[in-house]
């Protein structure tokens, strides 16, 4: 059973990231647009194509920093000490970057989990992420019920919508790669199941809600959305469960059978991510009812 996750960092922890011993790490993912930072319960991890380059938790006398060597494949590299307790150590961890990528380069931690971290670029920080309708909170967020992939928040980019810092509307993301990802343990329907499980549950999504309320505004405070203003508050409405199905073979039926077959979701709406021509850009106008998006498909035969 996952554990259920308590995203966000203490004031102490967020103004090392800010100004502090940690600012370093912070400067060089927001100026690397192959990284991304992500806030966990009061430590952080720093992906490179959907793996965990760097974890930084809290230590005696400062911070850790822990790298998984399986990226190693076997061979003896030397690494950086754990320890984070001065600036010296904050810049052996970062002159090792370049050697870390490049071993997790060799193994590909996973094409779904690049394109969640794509995604999340785009949506985010990326040349188009004030135009897109939508930011993404938080990846790979594990609960009693699953993971979440995305969770994210529907922010239309018009002006009007963009000046309102409230009501807006929560999105739970499951990325799909490839249909072979989609039916099985953790396939389209299963994964229905799961977020119809914990939304049922009570209290699960006011919780959520609070949580990517931190989340979202401490990633603005250290650089990591590029949005104006803070989100105080999402809207009453029920939460999106958008389906993000990538690289579908179109030649291929099994899709659209499964989508003609999905069980209810009574406490979301279910939709689909399309793409405005190529990119990972989400925006309204190609966010579809399943019905819309079946159509389209089967148009296509």
């Amino acid at each position: 059973m996952a554990a259920i996750a308590r995203r966000g960092l203490s004031p102490e922890f967020l103004a090392d990231l800010q100004g502090g011993l940690l600012a370093p790490i912070r400067e060089r993912v927001v100026r690397d647009q192959s990284l991304c930072l992500e806030l966990r319960e009061d430590y952080i991890n720093v992906y490179y194509r959907g793996g965990n380059v760097m974890r930084v938790s809290r230590a005696d006398g400062g911070y850790s920093a822990f790298f998984d060597t399986k990226y190693f494949q076997g061979s003896v590299l030397s690494m950086p000490e754990p320890r984070l307790r001065e600036a010296s150590d904050v810049a052996s961890w970062l002159a090792a970057l370049p050697t870390l990528k490049q071993a997790m380069d060799l193994t590909q931690p996973g094409e779904e989990r690049e394109v969640q971290q794509l995604i999340l670029r785009d949506n985010n920080v990326g040349g188009v992420a004030r135009s897109t309708d939508y930011y993404v909170c938080d990846i790979e967020y594990a609960n009693h019920h699953g993971r979440f992939d995305l969770v994210a928040v529907r922010w239309p980019s018009t002006p009007a919508a963009r000046k309102r810092q409230g009501g807006h509307r929560l999105v739970l993301g499951e990325v799909k790669f490839g249909d072979g990802a989609l039916e099985g343990t953790a396939g389209l329907h299963a994964h229905i199941n799961d977020v119809n499980a914990y939304l049922a549950a009570p209290g699960n999504l006011a919780a959520l809600k609070q949580e990517m309320l931190r989340v979202f505004n401490q990633k603005r405070a250290l650089r990591l959305i590029d949005c104006e203003k803070d989100l105080v508050a999402f809207s009453e409405e029920a939460p999106m469960l958008l389906l993000v199905l990538v690289n579908h073979d179109p030649d291929k039926s099994r899709l659209r059978e499964l989508l003609r077959s999905l069980p209810p979701s009574p406490h979301a709406e279910l939709r689909i991510a399309t793409g405005s021509l190529l990119g990972y850009g989400l925006y309204e106008p190609a966010i579809l009812p399943v019905d819309e998006a079946l159509a389209r498909f089967e148009a296509c035969f």
